[in-house]
């Protein structure tokens, strides 16, 4: 049974309310993933992280959220608390995962879906496979099916920097297979350090970081979205064309805008023209569609600017609340 929420500050949860499993949902036998929901009333909110990240990277979202309606994160399989994944962890088994979450836990009705990144691509993903179990969609930079030829030459730096990725990855896997890490015996970049800005949540997350199980996962995540030799992402591949139709799907697509780099301009300013195109292309493709640039976020939004997040959730509850479909 979960403890009572815990707080740094008035509406930020701290990290022991993460630290161990709210709700082990079997979504197999003998395989849970672990469910953390808040509050409560229809429609329920759920938060679907992006690479490499689990519940805990809604700490500043989920409380306030829970204050109108009921909100839910998890972790995907290998991730967090849930158990190891038994598959390769790409879109059509993520998506796979949460049918079966929604299904077990069991949550009813048509939810609000909330994706970060490449949890994004798995939001829509869902939403297409799942219409009728998506009233609403709030994306956060999120990642898009056939993105790659879009890119252009910007796609070399890209592979180069998922190629240094997957090695360091396959290295700390090595490791945590014979222990799990600690900052006293890790390889390079397997961990967090020196500690980053949320001083609080670094113990709570080496912990996670630091067991094989999350980097199986992680490098099987990084490796179904590397770009392949067309400059398409394996994932894009699975989750259907880019072209899609949500109707009247009430949708808001938050876009970060960092402040731009001292070096690099050119093609910083290149790789945001297409990303911004991109992404009002995806908002597009709603008619309750919305574009909404974040200004001075970086790619972490529900960090940089969390209220921004929670006025675009509630602001789609409210839609979908209003909406016949949900009556």
């Amino acid at each position: 049974m979960a403890q009572p929420p815990q707080y740094i500050g008035v509406d930020e949860l701290g990290p022991a309310f993460y630290a161990s499993t709210h709700q082990a949902v079997a979504v197999e036998p003998g395989r849970h993933l672990n469910l953390v929901c808040l509050g409560q009333g229809a429609p329920t909110v759920l938060l679907e992280s992006g690479f490499g990240d689990d519940s805990l990277a809604w700490r500043k979202v989920q409380a306030r959220v829970g204050a109108f309606t009921r909100v839910c994160s998890y972790d995907r399989a290998g991730y967090g608390l849930s158990d190891a994944a038994r598959r390769r962890s790409d879109a059509d088994n993520a998506v796979a995962d949460l049918a079966l979450l929604l299904e077990k836990a069991p949550i009813s009705g048509s939810i609000v879906l909330v994706g970060h990144s490449l949890g994004g691509l798995y939001a829509t993903h869902f939403a297409n496979l799942h219409p009728d179990r998506v009233a609403g969609l709030v994306l956060m930079d999120p990642v898009q099916p056939g993105d790659g030829p879009a890119y252009g030459t910007l796609r070399d730096g890209m592979r180069k920097a998922w190629a240094k990725s997957i090695t360091e990855s396959e290295i700390c896997l090595a490791a945590a297979q014979e222990g799990d890490l600690t900052a006293a015996r890790s390889p390079a970049n397997c961990l967090e350090d020196p500690p980053g800005p949320d001083l609080a949540f670094h113990d709570e997350l080496n912990r996670r970081w630091g067991k094989a199980k999350y980097i199986a996962a992680n490098l099987s995540e990084l490796r179904s979205s590397m770009t392949d030799a067309n400059g398409d992402s394996l994932d894009s591949a699975q989750a259907g064309p880019k072209q899609r139709d949500f109707g009247a799907l009430p949708m808001i697509v938050l876009v970060s805008d960092p402040p731009k780099p001292l070096s690099g301009r050119p093609r910083w300013d290149e790789s945001k023209a297409i990303r911004l195109r991109l992404q009002r292309e995806l908002a597009g493709q709603s008619s309750q569609g919305k574009f909404q640039l974040v200004i001075g976020s970086g790619h972490m939004i529900q960090d940089d600017a969390p209220e921004v997040v929670i006025d675009a959730i509630q602001s789609v509850v409210a839609a979908v609340r209003g909406s016949p479909r949900d009556h």
